[in-house]
């Protein structure tokens, strides 16, 4: 009789991990945009409106974790990996918006491979917030800190590629090393996103496993 009385939990660890599917959606969407140019217009509008339902999911966690008083782990580790999936999330979005609107008539392969590996990396993120669910050693360090090298150098390499480019300057030419600069940038921001993310499960896992 009492123990029906007790408040129950969220179920806050299905709501990440479904947090964290919408991420990783997301960013296979991505690659798909920059595989397939023809799908640009199809696959902007598909990350959009994930994006939506992902928001809404965000508000949620939040909303139930000040009506909640048992969590499954500090409420301080919940609020933070919403919030850093919610960051990376809206990353993913942004650099889509900006790929979309450029219009690139070709894409460059240390971009498309930037992307790639930043998959990769989600996927680690989603492998170890399940094994957080299931209070099972789930580090993957030695991984993730492999493919955030493998990014840092292919960034190195495309705005040297970039820059390097011994085609005469033209107003066309200028501008489209200016849209690159501005898409590097954002996938810069979307790594340190990702890597934000791992970091704070990562502490999680420590915390809890």
């Amino acid at each position: 009789m009492f123990a029906s009385l007790l408040p129950k939990s969220a179920p806050f660890f299905e709501m990440l991990l479904e947090q964290n599917s919408h991420l990783r959606h997301m960013s296979r969407l991505l690659l798909g945009m920059l595989e397939d140019l023809s799908r640009m217009d199809e696959a902007h509008k598909e990350i959009a409106l994930i994006e939506e339902e992902a928001d809404k999911l965000h508000v949620r966690i939040i909303r139930d974790l000040s009506q909640t008083f048992i969590t499954p782990i500090d409420r301080e580790d919940i609020l933070r990996i919403n919030q850093e999936q919610e960051e990376a999330l809206d990353g993913l979005h942004t650099l889509s918006t900006r790929l979309h609107i450029f219009e690139f008539p070709t894409m460059r392969f240390p971009a498309m491979q930037l992307v790639r590996t930043i998959c990769s990396m989600l996927d680690l993120t989603g492998e170890m917030l399940d094994g957080l669910t299931r209070r099972e050693d789930c580090h993957k360090t030695r991984a993730f800190r492999y493919l955030r090298g493998e990014c840092d150098m292919l960034l190195a390499v495309g705005l040297a590629e970039l820059m390097d480019d011994q085609q005469e300057i033209t107003p066309a030419r200028l501008m489209n090393i200016m849209k690159w600069s501005q898409a590097y940038d954002r996938i810069s921001m979307l790594l340190e996103n990702v890597n934000n993310l791992a970091e704070t499960i990562e502490e999680a896992v420590l915390k809890n496993v």
